[in-house]
């Protein structure tokens, strides 16, 4: 078991490997991009990255705080879904109504390798991979497709 010290020295250390590691991609529209704090540059809509001793995901939150509004933008994504998968690939799992563990609702749509460990060292070439593979792809529809999902933001 690690104590909060080590967990935080492991994260950090995993997070800031992974940027090195991406630090040579660049955007599909050719722009440097910090990939650990994807700019969607739409206020309520992220890219997420998370891994714990189960698993790696990445995730696209939609945390608009007016639910019809949140919902708008989910499903907005939804009537591209065909569109997005082929961009994205992989399995991606839909959730139009997500409450995290401290009660906060919000949409969701989730990519997740399962069975890996932020904590085994030898694992992280997959989870980089994983998600190298992952925000590449979302880099891309999000380039093509962006400009919809800003129009519905005013």
């Amino acid at each position: 078991m690690f104590s909060k010290k080590e967990n935080k020295e492991v994260r950090v250390l995993f997070f800031t490997s992974f940027g090195k590691y991406m630090s040579q991609k660049v955007s599909y529209n050719g722009t440097k991009i910090k990939w650990l704090n994807y700019p969607t540059n739409i206020k309520d809509i992220h890219f997420r990255l998370h891994c714990d001793k189960k698993n790696a995901s990445v995730y696209i939150d939609f945390q608009h705080k007016d639910d019809r509004i949140r919902r708008l933008f989910f499903e907005q994504f939804e009537e591209f879904k065909i569109v997005f998968t082929e961009y994205a690939g992989g399995f991606w799992r839909w959730e139009k109504d997500y409450k995290n563990e401290i009660g906060t609702d919000y949409s969701r749509i989730i990519s997740q390798l399962d069975n890996i460990s932020i904590y085994e060292q030898s694992s992280w070439p997959t989870i980089f991979e994983f998600y190298r593979f992952n925000l590449l792809n979302l880099d891309k529809f999000w380039v093509d497709y962006n400009e919809i999902f800003k129009k519905l933001k005013s």
